[in-house]
């Protein structure tokens, strides 16, 4: 709730990237609303986590298309965008079942927006007014969360249908969570910071 209430603050002088990211929490916000509805009623909610794995890519993705002036990267960005999804359906339409974790979506979407952040931190360099900037603090988050649980996403349907050993699935999702909590401080001092970047 904090990047969002930050979000709403400031969105009418937001750019188009921080606007992006900002849909993206409240897409995010409803599909975990759903995800908890369904949990309550005992029906399995594993589907909507392929759903998430698109929307969550197709938005950051766009968020980085905004940052970089490459038009070549914008151009390679645009096709991963209309490429990735065309990717999911084909995953939990015909390899892995929708009733089961996304272990290969999952991860390259994880690779991918590691990989363009990192690529854009490269670029764009370091000024002295760094950590002034919402940009920065919104990669700081996703270099945080990312990287960390790209790990986790190729492991959970071994953790969860494999071993079945509750108490480690739960430390696991427990880390993930602390990771999620983290990028999304990151993104709450980001959005409070976008009146400063004029």
């Amino acid at each position: 709730m904090i990047p969002i209430l930050f979000g709403i603050l400031n969105f009418k002088v937001a750019k188009a990237g921080p606007k992006l990211l900002f849909y993206f929490l409240i897409a995010s916000g409803l599909i975990n609303l759903a995800a908890m509805i369904l949990i309550a009623y005992r029906m399995k909610n594993l589907p909507l986590l392929h759903l998430y794995t698109i929307v969550e890519a197709v938005f950051i993705l766009s968020y980085f298309r905004t940052l970089f002036v490459d038009l070549l990267l914008k151009k390679v960005l645009l096709y991963i965008i209309i490429l990735f999804p065309v990717l999911c359906i084909i995953n939990f339409s015909f390899i892995q079942s929708i009733f089961t974790y996304n272990t290969y979506t999952r991860p390259l979407e994880a690779i991918l927006i590691t990989f363009f952040c990192l690529l854009y931190l490269y670029k764009s360099g370091f000024t002295d007014n760094w950590i002034e900037k919402p940009s920065s603090w919104f990669n700081m988050g996703i270099l945080v969360y990312f990287p960390v649980v790209c790990i986790i996403f190729i492991l959970s349907n071994y953790f969860t249908f494999v071993i079945k050993n509750k108490e480690m699935n739960h430390l696991i999702w427990n880390i993930h969570g602390a990771m999620s909590m983290i990028m999304y401080l990151a993104w709450g001092k980001a959005f409070s910071l976008i009146k400063k970047d004029g």
